[in-house]
């Protein structure tokens, strides 16, 4: 048996200049007739008035749309450790955002598919959206695609309170976010909420994780929902670095567990006991640029490997 494993390819957070305008900020007219680009949905009104499905309302849709399907749609992920790249590059969104080609051939080069499972496209954006040459790359190579939902800061408690506010609302949004994937040809969503919530909004918070999950497997046979080791089920911001009880609660209704990255020696074998027969779809993070990462990170990250391998699998 093997186990399964994470990798964090990540890029330095300081994502945008001060003063940098994106192409997407106002005076942004998604309706108007441009050059396609690739963007995220920022605010929450935007994602509840569907208007990005809308050709109406946005002329990049069609652009935005990935043409690859996976090889074997619908098929889950194998029963054996797996590898999740998290793309997480200055702020997402740079050459890789226009659809039609840019001056960049390496804008979305990844060398090595053939050892990926699931690649994250990542950004601090609220909905972030994998712009569809990465869709592309990766279904021709087999890998899902998952695009991020995140919610951090205050502005991010807010948005969290009125998507959390009644059950009905936690369900409206799953559906929206189902919706965008399916409409988009990925795979589905990493949902990281990292901020803190009063209790009485946990049981709204589970269940737009476990609607978003159920409508993500109708509506894409074989799709993911990972959860990210953040906030707990008691409503603290609160990282545990492994699945235990205070985020088992989440990662019992979705598709796997993303721990963050600071993890300690002995939290893989915690976790796998933890997952039971489920410990393939717990993905311990290793952050490539070191930040308190186990090993160091950068150039050392494959120090991980050996604990991984040894205490959730056993000596050989």
């Amino acid at each position: 048996l093997l186990r399964d494993i994470m990798t964090l390819p990540a890029a330095d957070d300081a994502a945008v200049s001060e003063g940098e305008r994106r192409q997407w900020e106002p005076p942004f007219d998604a309706s108007r007739p441009a050059p396609p680009i690739s963007y995220p949905i920022t605010d929450l009104a935007a994602l509840a008035s569907r208007s990005y499905l809308s050709e109406d309302s946005n002329f990049h849709l069609p652009f935005n749309r990935a043409s690859t399907p996976l090889p074997s749609p619908g098929a889950p992920l194998p029963p054996r450790r797996r590898l999740l790249v998290c793309h997480d590059f200055q702020g997402g969104y740079r050459d890789d955002a226009a659809p039609q080609g840019g001056a960049n051939p390496d804008a979305y080069a990844l060398w090595h598919w053939h050892l990926v499972d699931v690649f994250v496209y990542f950004s601090h954006y609220l909905v972030t959206l994998p712009p569809p040459c990465w869709t592309n790359a990766a279904h021709l190579h087999g890998v899902k695609v998952l695009g991020t939902f995140i919610t951090e800061w205050d502005k991010g408690a807010e948005i969290c309170r009125e998507m959390f506010a009644t059950q009905d609302s936690a369900q409206m949004y799953a559906e929206r976010l189902a919706e965008l994937a399916a409409a988009l040809g990925f795979d589905g969503w990493l949902i990281n909420i990292e901020v803190k919530l009063d209790i009485q909004f946990i049981d709204n918070l589970k269940e737009f994780v476990n609607h978003l999950t159920k409508r993500m497997h109708a509506a894409v046979p074989g799709s993911l929902v990972i959860w990210y080791d953040a906030i707990t089920v008691g409503g603290d911001l609160d990282w545990q670095d492994k699945l235990n009880e205070h985020n088992k609660p989440f990662f019992d209704l979705c598709d796997g567990l993303f721990v963050n990255y600071t993890w300690k020696e002995k939290y893989p074998r915690d976790s796998a006991a933890a997952a039971g027969d489920r410990k393939y779809d717990v993905y311990m993070g290793i952050d490539v640029f070191g930040r308190n990462t186990f090993g160091g990170g950068k150039w050392n990250c494959i120090a991980f490997l050996p604990v991984l391998i040894v205490q959730l699998v056993g000596p050989r």
